[in-house]
């Protein structure tokens, strides 16, 4: 799973380290954005989020949990609060959530007859 958001990440939003941290609301938020094929509107500042456990930063956390469910992102049990204390656990079920919207997405567009990579990528975005 960290493979595949990582090939949806710019290098410096990246997990490095498996065994680490993983991917903070940004890196999701920003994650989301590129699955979903759209940007927040108005958009989020990397600045909205937390910087680390101590800051109360949420802004940025209510907008991800926001686009998620705007866009019918299965977010089950996790809480902005299990993102925010970076609860591995929680944060792979989002990722799973995500790849798992994608998926499916592309097998919609596969049974009306966009089977072709190019045109499942336009239709996509």
């Amino acid at each position: 799973m960290i493979n595949w958001a990582n090939s949806h990440l710019p290098q410096s939003l990246q997990v490095v380290d498996p065994a680490g941290p993983l991917f903070g609301g940004l890196g999701i938020l920003r994650l989301a954005e590129a699955v979903v094929g759209k940007s927040t509107s108005p958009p989020v500042a990397d600045s909205a989020f937390p910087s680390g456990p101590s800051d109360d930063k949420l802004e940025g956390l209510f907008r991800l949990f926001d686009f998620l469910l705007d866009n019918d992102v299965k977010v089950d049990s996790v809480s902005i609060n299990d993102v925010r204390q970076g609860k591995r656990d929680k944060i792979v079920l989002l990722l799973k959530a995500l790849k798992a919207w994608k998926d499916r997405r592309k097998d919609i567009l596969r049974s009306m007859g966009h089977g072709s990579q190019r045109q499942e990528r336009t239709a996509i975005r």
